[in-house]
């Protein structure tokens, strides 16, 4: 039913942007957008390398002193990789971090890039998946888990099929959240935000015949379903399926990954076309099944990309974080 979708609809691909949300009070408002602008800028003029070096030298400072993030995102990893001894799983979160926060330089700097700096950046595989998607005549719903550079892949996309919607999880305070919507903006991507209207825009969208791409691996409003996820029951949003069953647009499931020269590979795999039966919750479960068995897959080969900062699996007890040295910063630039 649509009316059950968006309550459990999905979070946006740059949701949760760390330090942003937890913003209160009208001073720490100010600094949070100024410091925003402030990096945004000194990033965008910097060579793409330098900008590199210098973003893991201070990610490298400062991962030590986040102990929430850190501990989350190494509760995480524990479950994608449940047998690495924890040195191992410490410096794994450490890549993932470095990572990250590449991502985010990428994020900064791709508004100024003209297509062919940008095609040389992207390498997409899978084509035929999305014109299979794309030749249907319903609209595309991309869904995802946070790996790599989104807006890069969704910037690529535009580029040839035209405007894309993301949804994003709306984050404080509103005037940043605003002035990120822009930078995507002039990528042609349509930011819809994540709220109780979020499914009619996505509906909207297909019925322009566009990609949406809704990021599955958070229940940010935890209103999601249960299933297993790395052998544990955990929640996540159903509304992308929902929505793929009312309106018959098929989902093609996608991953961007960084290489080792920092350039990405956007992927996309095999599209679901739902047809409803009788059984509504099976066809709901049906096709979460194959889509989080495909996040998997990658998400194991990929464990240094996939990039949550907050618990996956909140009944489960956090790693214990032990505090260590800051490695070498420059021993990550070109990794």
């Amino acid at each position: 039913p649509v009316a059950r979708v968006p309550a459990g609809l999905a979070g946006g691909p740059g949701d949760a942007e760390p330090g942003v949300a937890e913003a209160t009070g009208p001073r720490s408002i100010v600094i949070t957008y100024l410091g925003f602008r402030v990096v945004e800028g000194a990033i965008a003029r910097l060579p793409r390398r330098l900008a590199y070096a210098l973003g893991v030298i201070a990610s490298t400072l400062a991962f030590p002193l986040l102990a929430r993030q850190r501990k989350a995102l190494e509760a995480n990893l524990h479950h994608v990789v449940p047998e690495m001894p924890g040195p191992q799983l410490r410096k794994l979160a450490w890549r993932n971090w470095l990572n990250y926060t590449k991502a985010w330089i990428d994020f900064f700097k791709i508004p100024r890039m003209d297509q062919r700096r940008l095609g040389g950046l992207l390498t997409p595989t899978g084509l035929e998946h999305l014109d299979r998607a794309m030749a249907a005549g319903k609209g595309v719903i991309v869904v995802a888990p946070h790996m790599g550079s989104w807006e890069l892949a969704a910037a690529s996309w535009a580029a040839s099929f035209g405007e894309i919607g993301i949804m994003v999880e709306q984050i404080e305070p509103r005037r940043l959240f605003d002035h990120v919507s822009q930078l995507r903006s002039r990528m042609k991507i349509r930011v819809i935000p994540l709220s109780r209207t979020g499914a009619r825009d996505i509906m909207r969208m297909l019925k322009e015949h566009r990609m949406v791409v809704l990021a599955m691996d958070r229940d940010i409003l935890n209103t999601g379903q249960r299933y297993k996820f790395f052998g544990r029951l955990t929640s996540f949003p159903t509304g992308p399926v929902e929505i793929a069953l009312k309106t018959g647009a098929p989902i093609l499931p996608a991953f961007c990954i960084r290489d080792r020269n920092d350039a990405y590979v956007a992927v996309g795999e095999t599209p679901l076309f739902l047809t409803p039966s009788e059984d509504h919750d099976r066809d709901v479960r049906g096709a979460m099944e194959q889509i989080l068995a495909t996040f998997e897959r990658y998400i194991k080969r990929y464990p240094d990309q996939w990039h949550v900062l907050e618990p996956i699996w909140p009944e489960e007890p956090v790693v214990p974080a032990v505090t260590i040295p800051s490695p070498p910063a420059q021993a990550a630039v070109g990794e």
